[in-house]
């Protein structure tokens, strides 16, 4: 399959009205090859949302031949989020832990969003080992970086790695436009009898209700269940603190990529509908 089919196919397959794309799939592409995603996208009603740098960039390196690669790396994936129709991108920061290292990725990040600013992207900061483990941490760098677009791309698995994931989600998904729903492995649901009719009024429902409104049309099916970590507390952490964003499903099994998509949608909708009870 094509790049510029995965919209299309991620709308009619998978019932998805958005797409993150990771920078590594467009290695060679132009920009007419980044204009046709995006025209495929708002075709077929499956627009992209966000571009992602999967690769952690040296942006408080001490050399600046090193930080200045990063700058402008991350400054040509703008460029490209801006053809492809994005409204963000993501970046980690590979980084020691330091006052130095702190000011220094606080004043390269402010060079990158001269250029995001410039053209209405936002500019997500995806928390990493080092640097950006502690989200204090991390909230402390957006402050120090300022503006309207900057913001954090928190991760589920990311979380439960801190060892306290609803106070990590806490404390960074008021600073985020979206949600990384990272899932491992599912297990088939127990059966249940029934699920319980929400959709007689959805109109004005957005975000999270919305989503629990779906679930109440889908076909009375049981939910598959997540293996590694517990998804009902991560989606009860960000509905919180009144997470109104995207949720983005990211599954990282084995197995087939599709199905593993479809039970993470399941899995989520299950747990944000579990919230309304």
């Amino acid at each position: 399959m094509s790049i510029a089919d995965l919209p299309r196919y991620a709308h009619e397959q998978i019932g998805l009205r958005a797409l993150n794309l990771s920078t590594d799939l467009l290695k060679g592409m132009g920009r007419s090859d980044l204009e046709k995603i995006r025209d495929m996208g708002d075709k077929c009603g499956c627009s992209i949302l966000m571009l992602e740098q999967p690769d952690a960039l040296s942006l408080a390196d001490p050399k600046d031949s090193i930080a200045d690669q990063a700058v402008e790396r991350m400054k040509r994936v703008i460029q490209a989020a801006r053809l492809l129709g994005c409204n963000s991108v993501s970046v980690a920061i590979k980084s020691k832990d330091s006052d130095d290292h702190f000011d220094r990725a606080a004043s390269r990040m402010r060079e990158i969003m001269e250029v995001a600013d410039s053209i209405d992207i936002n500019v997500l900061i995806a928390p990493t080992a080092g640097l950006t483990n502690d989200p204090e941490r991390v909230t402390g760098l957006i402050k120090g970086i300022g503006g309207f677009r900057i913001g954090t791309y928190p991760d589920f698995l990311q979380a439960t790695k801190s060892g306290d994931p609803s106070g990590y989600l806490r404390k960074l998904t008021p600073y985020a436009s979206v949600v990384n729903a990272s899932t491992l492995e599912f297990i088939p649901g127990e059966p249940v009898e029934s699920v319980p009719d929400i959709t007689d009024d959805m109109d004005g429902l957005t975000g999270l209700d919305a989503l629990a409104a779906e679930l109440g049309a889908m076909d009375e099916e049981p939910a598959p269940i997540h293996v590694g970590y517990d998804l009902p507390p991560l989606v009860a952490a960000i509905k919180a603190v009144g997470f109104d964003g995207n949720i983005a499903l990211d599954y990282r099994g084995g197995g087939d990529g599709t199905l593993g998509v479809l039970q993470s949608r399941e899995a989520i909708l299950d747990a944000i509908e579990s919230l309304s009870q």
